[in-house]
């Protein structure tokens, strides 16, 4: 253990610095509050999307098993295609397909509260002047089977927004419209640029005036760039920065050394006890979300198959089962292997909740915090189940990619099975990585049976 405990008082000293400052980065925790916020959103267009294509289409993996039913696929399947699936994909619509003016203001709504100004009024300016950025002619392009099926061609005109103005290519676009938006309203504030009413105002009416010369000058600043970028760089802002920043930033999240190397962060951190996903979560959400997007337009409106093999929620599925650490195979090695009873005792609590993916009950219960015999599987384990999972899905096409956002809570293997809509080589991959995770703790779980570890100072401590 002499080893281990140089370790971690190096990373203690030389690492943990750098993880706090980055933690307390406005910016950053921003976007982690701004992408929380409009969780509820995502969740409910994850879940009709998954409901579409799982279950309620005919050429879904449950719908055609039960179209071979003749009383289904004469009866039920028309009453769903008529009026349910239309539902469920109004609301897709509503969410997911335009879930990036979403972010947009709950980004800079927080990132304002962290600056101490108007949130609101903030937020709303953010909003405007990305909508600012969008040129005012354009071309509504639909998926020909779609277009034909409705009877419509694309339009061109005047006054034409295109929902590709607020798809996956516009998620870099939407995060530094936010956070620039909100830089220039909180420094025109601190200048003092602002209307100031008396005090027998109403406070709303105050602020709203006090929010007209920033807002203002935010706008004047957007339509400049928008009519500069038209103009000049012939594209608009928003693909200019799709081509320039968002793609290569989203080719290098495809390598798998990108995510191991964000999650190993991530565990070092949980290891010190700091919330490890909190702080790398923006930074994975900013790289990963338009991976997730771009599959979810390629499969509910091109109807082709998804291509980013990696996407933000791949370490859910695949690398995190119980929770950060994967530490439901540790939950189970101690069912199997563990003879100390608090252990076990510890493992009966922990076993419902790490169902459901939480596991603050192991993290600081067994504790996995600062507990050196624990530290090379609880670092380890999800990085190896990341590399076979991108193995066995990216180069090797066996299982299926994923494309359907599902709530970090779903059971693990179950999620699988629904963020693939259905994909059953996708469910069996998760079920080997957990198996993966079972025999990486098995041996360090065997090791604590002992009463006590003991340090070379000849203190136990606690395994």
């Amino acid at each position: 253990m002499g080893f281990l405990d140089k370790l971690a008082a190096w990373l203690e000293k030389h690492f943990l610095p750098i993880a706090g400052a980055i933690g307390r980065q406005k910016h950053l925790a921003a976007m982690r509050d701004g992408f929380i916020a409009i969780l509820p959103m995502t969740m409910m267009g994850a879940l009709v999307v998954m409901l579409n294509n799982v279950l309620f289409n005919a050429d879904s993996l449950f719908g055609k098993a039960l179209n071979k039913m003749g009383w289904y696929a004469d009866s039920v399947q028309p009453f769903l295609a008529k009026y349910i699936i239309p539902v469920m994909s109004q609301i897709w619509w509503g969410t997911l397909a335009l879930g990036v003016i979403f972010s947009v203001f709950t980004i800079s709504y927080n990132l304002a509260k962290n600056y101490e100004v108007d949130g609101l009024s903030a937020g709303v300016i953010a909003t405007v002047s990305y909508l600012t950025l969008l040129p005012q002619t354009g071309k509504i392009e639909l998926a020909k089977d779609i277009a034909e099926k409705a009877g419509v061609k694309a339009v061109e005109g005047w006054g034409l927004l295109s929902w590709t103005s607020f798809n996956s290519s516009a998620v870099f676009t939407g995060l530094i419209t936010a956070i620039l938006a909100t830089e220039i309203y909180r420094l025109v504030i601190k200048k003092g640029w602002v209307i100031k009413m008396p005090e027998q105002v109403p406070p709303a009416v105050s602020k709203a005036f006090s929010a007209v010369i920033p807002g203002g000058i935010v706008m004047l600043v957007f339509g400049i760039l928008s009519v500069i970028f038209l103009n000049f760089v012939k594209l608009p802002l928003k693909d200019w920065i799709d081509l320039t920043i968002q793609r290569p930033l989203t080719s290098l999240g495809q390598s798998p050394a990108t995510m191991i190397f964000l999650v190993m962060i991530s565990q070092i951190l949980w290891f010190f006890g700091l919330h490890g996903m909190n702080i790398v979560g923006p930074i994975l959400d900013t790289m990963y979300a338009p991976a997730i997007q771009e599959n979810l337009q390629a499969v509910t409106v091109y109807h082709t198959a998804p291509t980013n093999a990696i996407t933000r929620n791949f370490i859910d599925v695949y690398a995190m089962h119980g929770g950060s650490g994967a530490t439901l195979g540790l939950i189970i090695c101690i069912y199997l292997f563990s003879k100390r009873q608090e252990h076990k005792e510890l493992a009966k609590l922990a076993t419902a909740p790490g169902i459901f993916q939480i596991n603050e009950p192991v993290i600081y219960g067994l504790p996995m915090v600062l507990n050196p015999l624990m530290f090379i599987p609880f670092v380890l384990t999800p990085v190896v189940t990341l590399f076979i999972a991108w193995l066995f899905t990216g180069p090797i096409p066996f299982a299926g990619k994923i494309y359907i956002a599902s709530p970090w809570v779903t059971p693990p293997i179950v999620s699988a099975f629904l963020s693939t809509g259905g994909s059953i080589t996708a469910t069996i991959l998760a079920a080997v990585t957990l198996l993966i995770s079972i025999l990486i703790y098995a041996p360090f779980v065997i090791v604590s049976n002992k009463d006590a570890v003991v340090e070379e100072s000849g203190n136990s401590l606690n395994v």
